[in-house]
């Protein structure tokens, strides 16, 4: 007799098909998450466009949009309360930083164009005694052959005019005071007691200052 052994049939390991989603399905699905993120934003950022004009309307003596953003959509605008004092606020988006979207509400307090260095120091460490608020400077260029017009610098920028007589120019320092918040978080009727809180802590603090002066 034949010694007849019986061979298992080896089976074939096939490969697993990948788990992961191909290279360009991936990247499409990052740009459609993309875009709706862009269109959320962009939505809510209109949303407050329109809330912020209508409590300015109401609050505030004057106002103007002074920046849009490239939908058209505004994101600064400048006002003025009681006819003398004037302000700004403003949509940031911070993309090369936090990377949230914030709005920023400030007041010009005064002209410290004269004012020495030691006693500017004096009033910026001041910033550590207050609430979610800080003093800052700006530089403005504004013509002297006019009458003067409230003007919004970025910090550390200045507004130019086109002149090219440089006597007709003059730049001020003007210190400011303003606070920083979330527009996921900002409450466009919050907007009269944000500019009172602002008001109030800024006389505390540079009348604490003087008086420690003398």
């Amino acid at each position: 007799m034949k010694n007849t052994k019986k061979t298992q049939n080896k089976k074939v390991k096939q490969p697993k098909e990948s788990a992961q989603i191909p290279a360009q399905e991936e990247l499409d699905s990052q740009e459609e998450l993309q875009q709706e993120d862009e269109l959320e934003i962009r939505a809510i950022k209109a949303d407050f466009a329109v809330q912020i004009e209508e409590v300015m309307a109401k609050e505030c003596s004057s106002y103007e949009c002074v920046l849009c953003d490239e939908h058209e959509i505004g994101v600064l605008w400048s006002f003025l309360l009681e006819d003398s004092i004037s302000g700004f606020i403003g949509v940031e988006d911070n993309e090369e930083g936090l990377g949230i979207h914030t709005v920023t509400t400030g007041i010009h307090l005064k002209d410290i164009s004269e004012m020495d260095r030691n006693e500017l120091m004096h009033i910026l460490e001041l910033n550590s005694e207050l609430i979610n608020a800080c003093f800052t400077v700006v530089h403005i260029q504004e013509k002297t052959d006019e009458e003067p017009e409230p003007v919004f610098a970025e910090e550390g920028e200045s507004v130019e005019y086109d002149n090219e007589e440089e006597e007709n120019i003059n730049t001020k320092e003007i210190l400011l005071i303003q606070c920083k918040i979330p527009l996921s978080a900002y409450d466009p009727s919050d907007f009269s007691g944000i500019i009172q809180n602002l008001m109030i802590q800024s006389d505390f603090a540079l009348n604490q200052n003087q008086e420690e002066e003398f």
